[in-house]
């Protein structure tokens, strides 16, 4: 009889082993959360792609996606469409001569938004090491924080680097020639980046 009880508290024991294991490998709720906000803003980025490449086509005038990094920490990223036949300026949409088009989307700092973890090495998405550059900058697009489109269907190659500040990124990537954005996911641990379902 004693040796039952023995059994039975050894596979307790085993079977509480086995849970904490798998308790402790699984993410938490919170990574969980902050990878759903990061795909979330990736998705709502690659619809303004598309929009800024259509509007473009059928407008037949420039478009840019614009990412404006305030002061304090908030971003605002809207698209503007070109007033006067010379692009989409800076200098034009603080004028009004390059209108605002959509109302701004607004991601308060701290939150799912543009960014690079700092405190990890981040691979580089294609392959070549750690990523380099500015890790301050996660809107790479030539030399400002807009990515312009064309009426001929091309756009400034872009890459938008997307966090949740803890453990999870994206890039959506513009390929200049077609205008077109694909997406890539990398999460602390993991080698190399993975390409999202296009």
């Amino acid at each position: 009889m004693a040796q039952s009880g023995r059994t039975l508290i050894e596979g307790l024991a085993t079977l509480m082993l086995v849970a904490l294991s798998a308790l402790a490998a699984a993410p938490t709720f919170h990574d969980m959360r902050g990878e759903a906000a990061v795909s979330s803003l990736d998705r709502r980025l690659r619809a303004l792609v598309f929009r800024c490449r259509a509007t473009a086509l059928m407008r037949g005038r420039a478009v840019a996606l614009v990412f404006d990094h305030q002061p304090d920490g908030e971003w605002h990223i809207f698209v503007a469409e070109d007033g006067d036949n010379d692009g989409v300026l800076q200098r034009d949409i603080d004028s009004g001569v390059d209108p605002i088009v959509t109302r701004p989307l607004r991601i308060a700092a701290g939150e799912a938004s543009p960014g690079i973890l700092t405190e990890v090495r981040v691979p580089d998405p294609l392959g070549r090491g750690a990523l380099r550059g500015d890790l301050s900058d996660p809107v790479r697009a030539g030399r400002g924080d807009k990515i312009s489109f064309s009426p001929a269907g091309t756009a400034t190659p872009a890459s938008v680097y997307l966090t949740d500040h803890r453990r999870c990124m994206r890039v959506m990537r513009v390929y200049g020639a077609t205008a077109r954005a694909r997406s890539m996911a990398w999460r602390v641990g993991w080698p190399t980046w993975r390409v999202i379902g296009v």
